[in-house]
């Protein structure tokens, strides 16, 4: 009886054991592209996408600059120009997340990364680029994106071109398993 009652609870340690592993591989799962082929697949309406988190692929910077009246004087007898430039930028680390505010033209959405008026970057997905959704411009010129941000525009780093939304997905699996430890027959 004894001997029966350790395998029983040796299998018993052992369905634990699987079942821990199991969660600890879904629970961790990676950050991948979010692409058309994605949202095509598994159906995913508006209501869907505002209740995924997004998360910028690679770090996007917005600037503007405003350039002050130059002011002339004479210093020993020398000219001296004094002119000032004020500089804004927005900055996006990668990783940062993100919630859909508004999807439209069934390939574009608006995310935002903070509260406020406006502000929002918009990605979109062409069959072009892997059907990834990037960081979508008014404009784009050597890399560089003019966007609307907060009512402002802004011109976006070098690069910010390929940035990309990723998320996470899981994939469970329901598998009951019904297992039973033959004991074996002996003859009579």
């Amino acid at each position: 009886m004894k001997i029966e009652n350790k395998k029983s609870m040796k299998n018993k340690f052992q369905h634990i054991i699987i079942f821990l592993i199991s969660i600890i591989i879904t629970s961790c799962s990676p950050r991948i592209p979010f692409t058309q082929a994605i949202r095509d697949q598994y159906k995913l309406n508006d209501q869907d996408l505002k209740h995924i988190q997004f998360y910028l692929s690679d770090p996007v910077v917005l600037k503007r600059g405003f350039s002050k009246e130059n002011e002339k004087s004479t210093e020993e007898g020398t000219l001296v120009i004094k002119s000032a430039k004020d500089v804004q930028q927005v900055i996006f680390k990668a990783n940062t997340p993100g919630a859909v505010v508004d999807v439209f033209d069934n390939n574009k959405i608006t995310i935002a990364f903070e509260d406020g008026i406006e502000k929002h970057l918009v990605f979109g997905s062409n069959n072009s680029r892997q059907g990834y959704y990037y960081l979508q411009a008014l404009d784009w010129k050597d890399n560089k994106g003019k966007i609307n941000y907060g009512g402002n525009t802004y011109f976006s780093n070098p690069g910010s071109d390929k940035s990309i939304l990723l998320f996470r997905m899981k994939s469970l699996k329901n598998v009951k398993v019904d297992e039973t430890v033959v004991k074996g027959k002996k003859v009579n």
